[in-house]
C-alpha cells in the first residue's frame, strides 16, 4: 500500500490519552499507532510483518463509517469489535510472513508470540493461547 506514511507524526492527543488510561502504556516500551493513513512508532523498529499489520488498521478506519475517530472510539470501548479488528491484523502479519519468511522456526517463534498478545489483557483475554494461535492460521475459521 503506497499511500501509508510510517510518520513521526502524534496521532489526536485524546486517542493518547484514553489509550494510556486504558492499558495504562509504558511510552519506554514500543507502541505502535495507526490513524488514517499515518503509522507512528513510539520507541520500536518498524518491521515488514508489523506494517502489515498497521495496513490492516489503515484500511480498517479508511472504510469505517464516520473515519478514523469513529473507529477509534469503538476500538477503545468495544472488546469485541477490537478483538476482530486484531484478529484480521494479526492474520494479514501472519501471511505475510509466510509469504516473505522461508525460515520455519522464525515462522513459528512469532505465530506464537501474536497469539500470546492476542490472547491477552489487552484484546479482553476473549481467547486463550492455542485458540488465538488456531484462529490466527485462520484453521476451521
Amino acid at each position: 500500500m503506497k499511500w501509508v506514511k510510517i510518520s513521526n507524526k502524534k496521532p489526536p492527543q485524546w486517542i493518547l490519552s484514553a489509550v494510556k488510561e486504558k492499558w495504562n502504556v509504558n511510552w519506554e516500551s514500543t507502541v505502535i499507532f495507526t490513524y488514517e493513513e499515518m503509522i507512528t512508532s513510539f520507541g520500536g523498529e518498524m518491521t515488514e510483518d508489523l506494517i502489515a499489520h498497521e495496513q490492516t488498521h489503515v484500511r480498517q478506519q479508511l472504510e469505517h463509517i464516520g473515519g478514523a475517530d469513529a473507529w477509534w472510539q469503538e476500538y477503545l470501548t468495544n472488546d469485541k469489535f477490537r478483538f476482530g479488528q486484531e484478529l484480521e491484523a494479526y492474520r494479514n502479519q501472519y501471511q505475510w510472513l509466510i509469504k516473505y519468511t522461508s525460515n520455519k522456526e522464525e515462522i513459528f517463534k512469532y505465530w506464537k508470540h501474536y497469539a500470546k498478545s492476542l490472547s491477552g489483557e489487552m484484546y479482553g483475554n476473549m481467547v486463550d493461547y492455542w485458540e488465538a494461535m488456531r484462529l490466527i492460521k485462520n484453521v476451521d475459521k
